[in-house]
């Protein structure tokens, strides 16, 4: 087994026992979180790209999960995979956040409803809500997995990090150097200069962050946000993700 992969399989066990013995630290809707059974990577996102991917130049980072509903035939996929009966994941077609994926990748080059041995997935919060699948964030569940997050990402040492969401983004930097940079107006943030920025990694080599929005519904309709008071779009365009996604891989191409 390659050095890579005893660390990732160390660490994966060390966030699982590490959920497992947790007090249940719960939201103001009472919810909580667990590890997934099923979970055999870092995370169930993972399973989509990230399996063996030790060496991933890409790493994309959500915030949370949701609840992992065993009888989904996303979690039988993973069972699936788990006890070799399949190799590659069968993403949500129907999911918005899926699709708008799909559609972003393909900017940076990429064909996701395939196996992408460049590309490595997680969420930044590596448990799963008790129920439901969105809101109520608990802040304390992203600063309780910031240490393993940053032992990941060390692993992996990725050229890139895109971190979908705010909150991803502030946490991945926190994880980094231990410094919480809260930004005020996302959206000015994410076509400024200041994105993307640079974080260290232990090797004394570096990564590059990009915070753009979460391409799902609510997150696209926030990044088509307009007019002085920042009113909510009923737009679902990806226009301006897609264009948020081509400075990425201007950046790609520029680093080769």
């Amino acid at each position: 087994m390659e050095i890579k992969e005893q660390l990732y399989r160390s660490l994966v066990e060390d966030a699982r026992n590490d959920y497992l013995s947790r007090p249940r630290s719960s939201n103001s809707k009472g919810v909580y979180l667990t590890w997934a059974e099923d979970c055999q990577e870092i995370n169930l996102w993972t399973y989509w790209q990230g399996i063996g991917n030790y060496d991933a130049s890409i790493m994309l980072v959500g915030q949370d999960w949701g609840f992992p509903d065993a009888t989904s035939s996303v979690m039988q996929n993973i069972r699936d995979i788990n006890s070799g009966l399949r190799g590659d994941y069968e993403f949500d077609q129907v999911s918005p956040t899926d699709g708008n994926l799909c559609k972003l990748f393909s900017v940076l080059g990429y064909d996701i409803t395939q196996r992408c041995k460049d590309l490595f997935f997680t969420n930044f919060i590596l448990g799963y809500r008790s129920k439901g699948f969105s809101g109520n964030l608990s802040h304390e569940w992203l600063t309780t997995d910031a240490p393993f997050f940053a032992r990941l990402v060390n692993i992996i040492e990725p050229r890139v990090v895109i971190c979908l969401g705010k909150d991803t983004f502030e946490n991945v930097q926190y994880a980094c150097t231990g410094k919480m940079k809260h930004i005020k107006n996302f959206n000015a943030f994410i076509e400024s200069t200041q994105n993307p920025v640079t974080l260290p990694l232990l090797s004394g080599k570096t990564t590059t962050a990009f915070a753009v929005a979460h391409c799902g519904t609510i997150g696209t309709m926030n990044r088509n946000r307009s007019g002085k008071n920042g009113k909510l779009s009923s737009s679902h365009s990806l226009d301006r993700q897609i264009e948020d996604w081509t400075r990425i891989n201007t950046y790609l191409k520029s680093a080769t």
